[in-house]
C-alpha cells in the first residue's frame, strides 16, 4: 500500500467538500445566508482542489509537468478556479466584512 496516505488524504478532502456544499445549498435555498457561506464554500473548495491537484502532480513527479500527462492540464485548469467568481483574496474580504457586519448588528 504505497500510496495509502495519499489515498486517505484525497478521500478526506473529497468528503469535506461534499459536506460544505450541502450545508451552503440549504442555507442559500432558505435565504438564511446568501453571502458569507457561499463565499466560504467557494474559498475552501477551490483551495482544497488546488491542494489535490498539487498532490497529484507531486505523485507523478517530474512527469506531472509534461503536457502528455492529464495531471498537467488539471493542475493548470484548477488554478483558474481560484479566479472565477472572485479571487480567493476577494472571497476572504467578503467573508470578513460579512462577519463584522453580522457582529455589529447583534445587540
Amino acid at each position: 500500500m504505497e500510496f495509502g496516505y495519499t489515498t486517505l488524504a484525497l478521500r478526506s478532502m473529497f468528503g469535506t467538500n461534499n459536506g460544505i456544499a450541502g450545508q451552503v445549498l440549504v442555507g442559500f435555498g432558505t435565504g438564511a445566508d446568501r453571502r458569507i457561506a457561499p463565499s466560504a464554500a467557494k474559498l475552501f473548495c477551490t483551495e482544497m482542489v488546488g491542494r489535490v491537484a498539487d498532490l497529484a502532480v507531486q505523485v507523478h513527479g517530474g512527469a506531472g509537468y509534461m503536457k502528455e500527462i492529464p495531471v498537467e492540464r488539471i493542475y493548470r485548469d484548477v488554478r483558474l478556479l481560484r479566479l472565477y467568481e472572485g479571487t480567493s483574496g476577494i472571497q476572504r474580504l467578503i467573508i470578513g466584512s460579512g462577519l463584522v457586519r453580522a457582529a455589529l448588528a447583534t445587540p
